[in-house]
């Protein structure tokens, strides 16, 4: 028996809903292979197992914003739940475990957050007396909902500023922090002069694709004229990932083979050698390899992903011993992992590679958001922490090779996707997407992320609107002219540089 709800929206019962980007959820939140439907006036999460599960789905919260929240852990029953009162169970639930993690029951300062997760819990104490009035319990839930969510946005940002005053007073930043990626067939010179000119290091991908578009055919000039010019700068470059088993980054020739583990392993081997050899006095770090856990472009078991990222590590180090390298966990939110049962969530295959003896020095992260795509739908700043804060147990440092969000509400044909994202499908941080609620968005997510003392850097993830991932996602327009956030990120550089110096 699946596990049901009803779904209410201002009192009312909902006899038609569309689940937006919905998936089961099991054990540490974790997504897991079921089934989710809205049917008969129910919305159905289940497996054919009835081991307790959740739902996670983009859920609009009022004002707050909308984000893809999860509910409790639940047992199949023959009463359905409330929708409305399950997610905000788990999101009161998560506040508690987070304000226990990070010492706040105790601290001087948090007694205002404990006055209003006391009234988010009382609200939520009236709902669970009104069970026999869903209607009513859902209104009092989705109260509750949207004081959590404001609360533990509060909270987020409270403790992010105890931990960068921590890292501040210990000296312990890196001296080169803030990056930015950039697309290697730009070839524009005023481009390259303004990442050269306002970061400490760039982010260069090496897709496949671009670089060997022909078995046996290598066209390397674009990348070339990039090493050619960063080095002339001395500015240090992150390259990769050299081998990103995603459909986008592979070349067509490659697919003949995604049935032969052997041909595919020694194709990435030669590979990953040729690229250290061509660029070995370019590269500061090798970002190594990407999206094996996701299993989209090849089918691998576990055990090969395993193999093959101890070897192409392996391979980097043979040919530059000296070599710092990287494993990139793609979407680590982990979506895919509810589609595709042969892949491996992000945070297990994280956890293998780390205690599987491979000689790597740290994990990239990409965190792009606010896209109707898989992996990037809306997360609130608490959630983003929440997710970091998994990472600090696994004795890896982590680099940030990837960060964005729209700086507009609308298509944009001049993106990737050539105008098919919408970020209003999306959901939404507080309002709909502009360029200055970009650069408000950035500068609170660098901060989380900079706060936690395991992180060392982060770049964003488009330099101008130029083949940019995201709709305006670039810090630049198109004609190079700033954006809030280009302005807001050389604010935010210039503080930590002060801070390096006392």
């Amino acid at each position: 028996m699946p596990v049901r709800f009803e779904v209410y929206r201002e009192g009312r019962r909902l006899e038609q809903f569309e689940p937006v980007a919905a998936y089961v959820v099991g054990p540490e939140s974790v997504p897991i292979t079921g089934e989710v439907a809205f049917a008969d006036g129910l919305l159905t999460a289940g497996r054919s197992d009835e081991i307790p599960v959740g739902l996670s789905l983009l859920w609009d919260a009022g004002p707050v914003g909308a984000y893809h929240l999860e509910t409790a852990r639940l047992q199949p029953r023959v009463r359905p739940y409330v929708l409305n009162v399950e997610l905000a169970r788990l999101r009161l639930m998560k506040i508690m475990q987070k304000m226990e993690d990070w010492n706040l029951f105790d601290y001087p300062r948090a007694d205002r957050f404990l006055a209003k997760f006391k009234e988010a819990q009382d609200l939520f104490s009236d709902a669970l007396v009104k069970l026999d009035e869903p209607a009513i319990a859902a209104q009092l839930s989705d109260e509750a909902l949207a004081r959590g969510i404001a609360l533990s946005d509060e909270l987020t940002a409270f403790h992010t500023e105890v931990l960068i005053n921590r890292r501040r007073q210990a000296n312990s930043f890196v001296k080169h922090i803030f990056g930015c990626r950039v697309d290697c067939t730009v070839q524009n010179q005023k481009y390259r002069e303004v990442l050269a000119g306002h970061f400490d290091y760039a982010v260069l991908p090496m897709p496949w694709k671009v670089l060997q578009p022909q078995e046996g055919v290598f066209q390397t000039e674009v990348v070339d004229s990039w090493a050619e010019a960063l080095g002339k700068k001395r500015m240090p470059l992150i390259a990769g990932p050299l081998v990103n088993l995603n459909e986008n980054d592979l070349p067509d020739w490659m697919f003949i083979w995604e049935n032969d583990f052997d041909t595919v392993r020694e194709l990435a081997y030669e590979h990953v050698q040729r690229l250290v050899q061509r660029y070995r006095k370019a590269v500061s770090l090798w970002n190594v390899v990407g999206s094996l856990c996701t299993n989209r472009a090849f089918t691998l078991s576990f055990e090969q992903m395993i193999e093959l990222t101890r070897l192409l590590v392996a391979q980097v180090k043979n040919v530059l011993p000296s070599a710092r390298t990287l494993v990139t966990i793609s979407q680590p939110f982990g979506e895919y992992h509810a589609r595709a049962a042969t892949s491996v969530a992000p945070l297990l295959y994280a956890e293998m590679v780390a205690q599987a003896g491979i000689n790597f020095d740290g994990f990239a992260l990409e965190l792009e958001m606010g896209v109707p795509r898989q992996g990037m739908f809306m997360r609130d700043l608490f959630q983003i922490s929440f997710l970091l804060d998994k990472f600090s147990a696994l004795g890896r440092p982590v680099f940030i090779t990837s960060c964005a969000v729209p700086g507009r509400s609308s298509p944009d044909p001049g993106d990737i996707s050539e105008g098919q994202l919408d970020p209003a499908q999306a959901g939404r941080w507080q309002r709909p997407w502009d360029e200055q609620l970009q650069a408000d968005w950035m500068e609170a997510v660098y901060h989380i992320a900079l706060s936690k003392p395991f992180v060392e850097s982060i770049a964003w993830g488009n330099l101008a609107d130029i083949n940019q991932t995201l709709p305006g996602g670039g810090l630049l327009n198109d004609m190079f002219q700033p954006k809030p956030g280009f302005e807001r990120l050389q604010q935010m550089r210039e503080k930590f540089q002060s801070w390096q110096k006392k």
